[in-house]
Parts: C-alpha cells; structure tokens; sequence
C-alpha cells in the first residue's frame, strides 16, 4: 500500500483552460509510477486546505477521478471516470476527505486493463454561489485538480469511451448552481461531466 499527497491547492477558475487537465502536471517528466493491481484501492493524502483562498467560503462540493493511459499525454478523448461522490445530505466528498484526515482512498475497477496511467483527482467547489456578496469572478465553480501516475496490473479488458479534458462541462449550464448547506438539494445533485461506464461499476 502506498499513499501519494496530492496538492490542489490553487484552484482552476476557467473550466476551458488547459490547467483543467492536471494543472501544472508536466506530462512529459519521467516519474517512477506507482503499483497497484486493478480492483484496489489507491489512499491518497491531500494537503490541508480548509477554505477557497479566492471566496473565503469553506470548500464544500463533489468529487471525481478520472484515469487516462499516458501514452495520449492526457490529449484528446482519453478521460474516463471510475468515481464520482457528491453528498449523503449530511457531508460533501471535499468535507468527507476532511473528516478522514484528509484522505480518500480510490477503488481501481477490476476490468481496467493492465498499463501506466495518469489517476485525475477533481474536487469542485460550489461554496461561492452562496453569498452574492462576492464578485461575479468568486461565483464560478472553483476546481481543485491533481494528477499523478499508477501502473495497474491485471487481466482487464474494458475499452469505455473517453472524453476530452478540458471539454467536460460548459460554463452556460447552471448544473452547478446549487445551495451546498442545503441537505436536500446537496443530496440529489447530479455531479457534471461524463458518466462511469456501466460496465466499470458492474464488473466483479
């Protein structure tokens, strides 16, 4: 088991930006990647951030992991979700690795097929829409991103459809105007971007 820290600590403000992929990430550098066999779970350690350092709000909103053979360099349609967690009506996935000590940990699917991979972390922030005190800039999403490289093992052979990054959301939608500290609305919110293939979250 291993456990990498990832630090999202600025957050990407234009979703069309090319920081929306992995941020700083230099795709090119030679980093030793880490091991683990499809079907475990990567624990990840995020730095301690309690609050956005744009709106001052405390960081409350969904998050998703994506993965990306690095053979594309994270270019084209080459993302996949395999998690996406938003909220029980009582804590969002940001408050949830908190309340864990600042951890997550991340189950590889079981059908991924054996190879070297960038693992996506994205936690979106949706705080800032509460308080209209702020400037139009601080009421966009805020989207804390980190990257880092895995290789999995394993006899998977699931192809799901990739998608481009960034080109996962559209800033016209309003499918992030939501009242984070409202356990209804948090409950049934759908979090954007492409959905887990079927066939990842089947598999045995």
């Amino acid at each position: 088991m291993f456990s990498h820290l990832l630090r999202p600590d600025i957050p990407v403000m234009d979703m069309y930006s090319t920081h929306m992929t992995c941020r700083t990430l230099d795709m090119n550098d030679k980093v030793k990647p880490f091991v683990v066999a499809a079907g475990e779970v990567v624990p990840l350690t995020y730095e301690k951030k309690d609050v956005s350092p744009i709106s001052g709000q405390p960081i409350k909103g969904p998050c998703s992991f994506y993965l990306s053979n690095t053979t594309a360099k994270g270019k084209g349609a080459v993302w996949f979700p395999i998690e996406k967690t938003g909220s029980d009506g009582t804590l969002w996935c940001s408050e949830l690795i908190k309340k864990n000590g600042y951890t997550h940990g991340v189950k590889i699917p079981k059908d991924i097929p054996a190879g070297t991979y960038y693992l996506r972390s994205e936690i979106i922030d949706l705080s800032a829409y509460l308080d209209n005190k702020y400037e139009d800039f601080t009421r966009e999403p805020q989207f804390y991103i980190d990257c880092l490289a895995i290789t999995v093992t394993g006899s998977g052979k699931a192809a799901p459809k990739g998608s481009k990054i960034p080109g996962i959301y559209n800033n016209a939608e309003s499918k992030f105007l939501i009242n984070v500290d409202s356990a209804t609305d948090s409950k049934k919110f759908i979090i954007p971007g492409p959905a887990i293939d079927p066939l990842l979250i089947t598999a045995p």
